[in-house]
């Protein structure tokens, strides 16, 4: 099962750029660069996963980044746990990109790109 898109990716993209933007001026305002820098990063792109329908790549984004936020902030042992966690994630981008298809080169029929602007006309309006 195949899951649908919450939103389209220009505003699924439109809204992380707001988030990351939100979470640059609070690092301003607060100035805690780090760790904070990872969640102004890492919430962004999760944010966008999820409306994208992408939960797999979400949850592996808030694993690395949030558990890195959480290992510095409260000072837990890094050496063991955040190389664990890159490795993690790296396994996952690697396999993701080698064991399933790429979208971009699947040709898209009509009806999905008719859904896609629908979705964006529809978007407008509210």
């Amino acid at each position: 099962m195949i899951s649908r898109a919450l939103v389209s990716k220009k505003k699924a993209g439109l809204l992380s750029t707001g988030l990351f933007l939100l979470g640059l001026a609070v690092l301003i305002f607060t100035d805690l660069w780090w760790p904070g820098i990872m969640l102004a990063v890492g919430l962004p792109l999760a944010l966008r996963q999820y409306l994208l329908a992408r939960t797999y790549d979400m949850g592996i984004t808030l694993l690395v980044f949030v558990g890195t936020y959480v290992t510095v902030q409260f000072d837990i042992s890094w050496r063991v746990f955040l190389p664990v966690l890159f490795t993690i994630g790296a396994i996952y981008i690697l396999c993701r990109e080698f064991m399933t298809p790429d979208p971009d080169e699947e040709p898209e029929d009509e009806v999905d790109k008719e859904e896609d602007i629908q979705h964006e006309i529809e978007e407008k309006r509210k």
